[in-house]
């Protein structure tokens, strides 16, 4: 039996996919940006939107939930929509797809705190998202199509 079914699947049982959750928080006009740190070997110091990976298992809107807690501090009041669901990385072993989501967060003084995924955090007008130097094209892509 065991023979049949490695037949069946050549193998492919190794491959993983995984799932990424992101959020655009807006607040009083403005959209939260991380700068990413040197602890990433990809687009460091790139501006950023904060999320990360769900754990298995875990619903989409509570993973994001959690990442937003453990990289800003913050929490999420309302997770209005789905903006976008995109493969970002695949090659024969793995798959990433990453969904970014349009929130706001609860309303509190606090702006946000800083974890050591990332060195600064900053809430930058809407205006300006299109002005600034975006180097991973998923997230230029999505801020272009969502504040056109």
């Amino acid at each position: 039996m065991k023979r049949i079914f490695d037949q069946l699947f050549d193998g492919d049982l190794m491959t993983t996919q995984q799932i990424g959750v992101k959020a655009i928080i807006e607040k009083n006009g403005k959209v939260l940006l991380i700068r990413r740190s040197s602890k990433y070997e990809h687009l460091t110091d790139a501006w950023d939107i904060p999320g990360g990976r769900l754990e298995f298992g875990e619903e989409p809107e509570a993973g994001l939930q959690r990442e937003i807690q453990e990289e800003t501090g913050l929490e999420l009041d309302e997770i209005k929509q789905i903006l976008d669901a995109t493969t970002v990385f695949k090659n024969e072993e793995k798959q990433i797809v990453r969904i970014t989501y349009l929130c706001t967060v609860k309303e509190t003084n606090q702006t946000g705190k800083i974890s050591d995924e990332h060195t600064s955090l900053e809430w930058i007008p809407k205006e300006k998202l299109k002005t600034l130097e975006l180097k991973d094209k998923i997230l230029k892509k999505v801020i272009d199509k969502h504040f056109q």
